[in-house]
């Protein structure tokens, strides 16, 4: 994506009508489904409600207030639940690289575009902000009046300076050694899986971006943070489906899932069998080695 050093002169500015499409969030009764546009950058915000994406690698839940950001040529799937409100956003890449900002920030919000964020915690007020920008962007362009590109065109800067303050890259306190910050998260994972927090989350706690958390933990493990949480919480299951006498419902509900047949398809995906088939197994592993007196010596 061009940088601010390259933005377009005025005789080449886009139709941003053609380059931007969005619509309010507003589900009522029944459960919806978004496939988000491949050939476009598409934002989404929750100002209420829940729902899960699922890009094909990567499932996550959703709980607002909450953003979504998936790159352009990234596929993916949301599904939100009845009552769900919020808005969506699609930007082309053609858009993003004429947006007009500072260096540094021009900059870092390359860099925050290129990766996705399936499911960044923010705050209401944030999330709202968010959500009522996009609708005025969305408007705007619909009713086509005098400057409503160059209205447009302005709002979309706020909402990249917006995403980008919610990063966490405008953040100048100094610096942790890599070690210390893979130390730090996943002491961190361990003390707040049940919470389901967001990389985002981790990433704000621990005072740092989510890319300065996602490279140092790819560095030192070879695997996201998301990937490094869900295989956590996917062995803390295990070993109470081992160990405790708990009903799946109850181990669902004490690692922080809401809908115990959601925890069972994230236990399956991970583990590749469904809890109830996982502990059917181990019992019958555990019969075969100590449950009969002629195998004792």
């Amino acid at each position: 994506m061009p940088t601010a050093a390259t933005i377009a002169s005025p005789r080449q500015m886009l139709d941003l009508a053609r380059e931007l499409d969005g619509q309010t969030i507003a589900t009522t009764l029944d459960t919806a489904r978004w496939t988000l546009p491949v050939e476009a950058n598409a934002l989404l915000v929750l100002i209420s409600g829940s729902g899960d994406i699922n890009t094909g690698e990567e499932q996550a839940s959703l709980q607002a207030p909450v953003l979504i950001w998936v790159p352009a040529g990234q596929a993916a799937e949301v599904t939100l639940m009845a009552g769900a409100r919020g808005g969506w956003l699609a930007i082309s890449g053609a858009a993003m690289g004429q947006l007009s900002l500072p260096g540094t920030i021009a900059e870092d919000v390359r860099r925050l575009s290129s990766r996705p964020q399936l499911g960044t915690r923010v705050e209401r007020d944030a999330a709202n902000r968010l959500a009522t920008l996009m609708a005025l962007m969305t408007d705007e362009l619909r009713h086509g009046q005098s400057g409503a590109q160059d209205m447009v065109r302005h709002q979309l800067a706020i909402v990249a300076i917006l995403l980008w303050r919610l990063s966490d890259m405008a953040s100048t306190t100094a610096r942790p050694a890599p070690r210390t910050i893979v130390s730090n998260f996943l002491q961190m994972v361990d003390q707040q899986m049940r919470g389901h927090w967001s990389v985002g989350d981790y990433a704000r706690h621990l005072g740092i971006s989510v890319d300065r958390l996602t490279s140092a933990v790819q560095r030192a493990t070879g695997r996201s943070p998301l990937a490094l949480i869900h295989a956590r919480l996917a062995a803390e299951a295990r070993q109470m489906l081992e160990n405790s006498g708990m009903q799946i419902a109850e181990i669902s509900t004490y690692l922080g899932f809401d809908d115990p047949a959601y925890f069972s398809r994230f236990f399956k995906r991970l583990i590749g069998r469904s809890p109830r088939q996982y502990r059917q197994d181990v019992t019958i592993n555990q019969s075969r080695d100590g449950g009969s007196y002629a195998a004792w010596p």
